[in-house]
């Protein structure tokens, strides 16, 4: 009687052991068939890319849609709207830009990307000092910046507005 309960206990627990396996080796690993780039990771079947890519499979550095050459117009303190031909080229990791000629000066002003968004760290150029954001939207573009006077202590409120310029 002994040996029947020991021989149907083991059969039992062979038998929800065997069930467990076969039923969770059905399951398909969703990452299976992916392939995250630039040190993207697979989670639940999509891409967590790392700092700076963006895309399906991490293929494309987030700077990428700022890359060019924007044409627009550059305002402070509800001024009239002075034109710009500014140029966006990349920075040394993919998610940094930098703004050439988006002022009176030739030096450039630097800033990270997110997405769409763009965050100007604090950064003094020719003793005024700049910060700020904005963001793009297709071939769009809106930098809201506060300039500020070092030498004054003059806060100006701006904005740059412009469109990408794309070669057909």
């Amino acid at each position: 009687m002994k040996k029947i309960k020991v021989i149907i206990s083991t059969s039992l627990m062979f038998v929800l052991l065997a069930s467990g396996i076969v039923f969770n080796a059905c399951i398909k690993d969703p990452c299976e068939d992916i392939s995250c780039r630039n040190n993207g990771v697979c989670r639940d079947g999509r891409c967590k890319c790392a700092v700076g890519f963006e895309g399906p499979f991490c293929t494309f550095k987030m700077y990428e849609k700022f890359i060019g050459t924007w044409q627009g117009t550059y305002r402070c303190n509800g001024t009239l709207p002075d034109e710009r031909t500014s140029i966006i080229a990349p920075g040394d990791k993919p998610n940094l830009i930098s703004f050439y000629n988006i002022f009176t000066q030739n030096d450039a002003l630097q800033a990270t990307v997110d997405g769409d968004k763009i965050i100007v760290g604090e950064q003094t150029i020719k003793n005024i000092t700049y910060t700020g954001n904005g963001y793009v939207e297709g071939i769009y573009i809106t930098l809201y910046l506060s300039e500020k006077d070092n030498t004054t202590g003059k806060v100006s409120a701006c904005v740059f507005n412009a469109t990408k310029f794309v070669q057909e």
